[in-house]
């Protein structure tokens, strides 16, 4: 089935060389005066400025303006880009050391969230450095602090999803998956995305059911694309209880996640026909989540209704279920006819309640993720 390299990000992407210090323009100047031996007074005169003002740059107390600069180049000899590029390095390191002096007191807000998962998932870099870890947290994200993070996924807990009594996702694990997704959707280039081709590709995706995960997998992948939609797979994190998930990322790209939570392909065909209802029929601002059943909203009973009908039409299960005695025999012989696999047969009968659910399960074909 689906690789965990598919989650990971660009490579390089969490070790980009930064060094740990930076030159202000004002100790550059000041070696410059001392290799030609020019006085600090001779030079503001020569530029028209206060030697106090001079003073203030080469002793790092004030940065040196675009305008000096243009001077300096005029005067010395030395590029005003070279003064400029001096200042903007400086200043800008001098804003990491803030910031990350300011997270090195929020490194507590790392143990809410599944940092060994998305260490094994390429996110996060191996190393147990809280405040590298914190960062690189942060970029994950794509969030400057904690506080942001608070305003911007905290809206998570408002959208739509199936909510079971029995199990409930973490908000920070789930939208740490959720962003996973997105990760890899950014890599997967679709086309514009079109309703009409979409279904075309539903219904050639149907008859991939039979297929083991190594030819599936890659087909269905291309006809999303094809169709406008990026289909990505995460595995389930910790603390979350996630079979799936739909959503827009733009108006021209749609996003489907599967987790393969259950590791069989009655649930895993189901769940992604299911997501790909919510695309299909419901609006374009909600993030469907599929959790687990034990709550059903309209939205989520229409999205179960496609996914029950397209994998096997109604008219056809119900004369099923009316003549066949649910042996493998008979089960065998539907899913021929409907060109598609068994187990999905077995998981309908079994959620129906029509057999046990510890009957037939040998028909049924097992998913992992791919080491």
């Amino acid at each position: 089935m689906a690789t965990e390299s598919r989650a990971k990000p660009p490579a390089g992407a969490l070790y980009e060389y930064r060094p740990d210090y930076a030159v202000h323009p004002g100790e550059y100047l000041e070696e410059v005066l001392e290799a030609r031996g020019l006085k600090k007074g001779e030079l503001a005169d020569r530029l028209g400025i206060s030697f106090k003002h001079l003073s203030q740059v080469v002793n790092r107390q004030a940065p040196l303006s675009a305008a000096l600069a243009v001077q300096l180049e005029l005067v010395l000899g030395v590029s005003a880009e070279i003064w400029n590029n001096l200042n903007a390095d400086y200043e800008l390191f001098q804003e990491r050391q803030r910031s990350k002096a300011e997270l090195e007191t929020r490194q507590e807000w790392l143990s809410g969230f599944p940092v060994r998962d998305l260490k094994r998932l390429g996110f996060l870099p191996d190393t147990r450095d809280r405040g590298r870890l914190l960062s690189a947290l942060l970029g994950f994200f794509e969030i400057p602090g904690p506080d942001q993070w608070g305003a911007f996924y905290g809206n998570l807990e408002a959208t739509s999803f199936r909510k079971s009594p029995a199990f409930k996702s973490d908000l920070p694990h789930l939208a740490a998956w959720l962003k996973a997704g997105e990760l890899q959707a950014r890599a997967i280039g679709t086309k514009p995305y079109s309703k009409e081709a979409f279904k075309d590709a539903l219904t050639q995706i149907r008859l991939l059911t039979a297929k083991r995960p190594e030819d599936f997998e890659p087909a269905m992948v291309e006809l999303c694309a094809e169709a406008g939609l990026a289909l990505a797979f995460v595995p389930e994190l910790e603390k979350t209880h996630v079979s799936g998930a739909a959503r827009w990322l733009s108006s021209e790209k749609a996003l489907i996640v599967l987790s393969l939570r259950y590791k069989t392909n009655d649930h895993f065909w189901f769940t992604f026909f299911h997501e790909a209802g919510h695309i299909l029929l419901h609006g374009r601002k909600d993030i469907f989540l599929d959790e687990s059943e034990g709550f059903e909203s309209q939205a989520e009973a229409e999205a179960d209704r496609f996914a029950r009908n397209l994998l096997i039409p109604e008219q056809d299960w119900r004369a099923f279920v009316a003549a066949a005695s649910f042996d493998e025999a008979d089960i065998l012989a539907f899913a021929k006819t409907e060109r598609i696999h068994p187990g999905i047969v077995v998981g309908r009968l079994q959620h129906e309640k029509r057999i046990a659910y510890q009957w037939h399960n040998e028909l049924k074909q097992k998913l992992e993720f791919g080491r």
